[in-house]
């Protein structure tokens, strides 16, 4: 898990066993654009051309 992510970083997007069969993301690569500084803590990460609002918790470091 990546708790602090920098900008440009790039990131594998991870779920749990029980949710990545239906999770369209799973174990992609993308890069974080976005950093969330609040509660709950996401972060936006582009995958594809697309931004998308990912919880910190799921984001592993690429090549893991």
């Amino acid at each position: 898990m990546i708790a602090n992510p920098r900008l440009g970083q790039s990131v594998r997007i991870h779920y749990a066993k029980r949710y990545g069969d239906y999770m369209p993301l799973q174990d992609l690569i993308g890069t974080v654009v976005v950093i969330g500084r609040g509660r709950p803590r996401n972060h936006g990460v582009e995958v594809a051309g697309r931004i998308y609002c990912i919880p910190c918790g799921n984001l592993i470091k690429e090549g893991r």
